[in-house]
């Protein structure tokens, strides 16, 4: 079924990247790069010693006909000397463009959760996206593929494989020259399990190329391990430097 589905997929591709462009938006005569890094650090003393660690890399490429963006994040909190959270998740996307609205979308990412039940989980997808709104100050995408989903159990060592349909929303809203709202949905659709994820960020700028950033995250799995819960949440406060 795997095989089957990814040689579909491939099919597409190829079709897709043979048909000619013929409503692109204007050429550049250049691509233009971009990124951000995030930093946010909390510590307490006194009852309960905590701290905790928040770190975020962003990089993108907006190009003529292909887009790029790529993100690494980290994560981890002590209280009282004793790890209680460590995370690291790394995700890739080129997106080739065929039209003001249409786009080829192709991704991958990866998950490393210390205290999931997983040693790590691992997605890739090849699909179409559509830009549904596209102006100053919003923007709107959707994005469905068919993908492959790999996930390996932390306490069995197990490999589990599956078939999986992504389908993902972004949406972005410019709300003043300072004040940017970010919201990203994604589900990945399996036959033995399915993983749901949403991310809300509100980013004000501070002067130049700082601002602060407030992020809320969300993530359901349907199927986890024994003694592991369903439901992840994180609220992340740090400040931005673009560039």
């Amino acid at each position: 079924m795997r095989n089957h589905t990814l040689s579909l997929a491939l099919s597409g591709v190829v079709l897709m990247l043979s048909l000619p462009s013929q409503a692109e938006e204007p050429a550049t005569p250049t691509a233009t790069w971009g990124g951000a890094a995030e930093l946010g650090t909390i510590a307490t003393t006194g009852n309960t010693e905590t701290s905790s660690l928040n770190g975020k890399f962003a990089l993108n490429r907006d190009g003529q006909q292909w887009d790029f963006s790529s993100k690494l994040d980290a994560l981890r909190s002590e209280e009282d000397s004793v790890t209680s959270k460590e995370k690291y998740f790394g995700s890739v996307q080129f997106d080739r463009k065929f039209s003001e609205h249409a786009y080829l979308a192709i991704q991958a990412d990866q998950e490393r959760d210390r205290f999931s039940g997983f040693t790590y989980q691992t997605t890739a997808s090849i699909g179409y996206g559509y830009r549904l709104l596209h102006t100053e100050f919003r923007h709107l995408d959707i994005e469905a593929a068919p993908g492959y989903r790999r996930d390996k159990v932390k306490a069995t060592d197990a490999i589990d494989e599956e078939d999986i349909i992504r389908l993902t929303l972004k949406f972005g809203w410019k709300i003043n020259a300072g004040t940017t709202f970010t919201q990203t949905a994604n589900a990945d659709l399996g036959e033995s399990n399915s993983i749901y994820k949403t991310e809300t960020s509100l980013q004000s700028q501070l002067n130049g190329s700082l601002a602060t950033k407030l992020t809320y995250k969300v993530k359901y799995v349907d199927k986890v391990p024994d003694e592991n819960k369903n439901t992840d949440t994180e609220f992340g406060v740090t400040l931005v430097y673009s560039f």
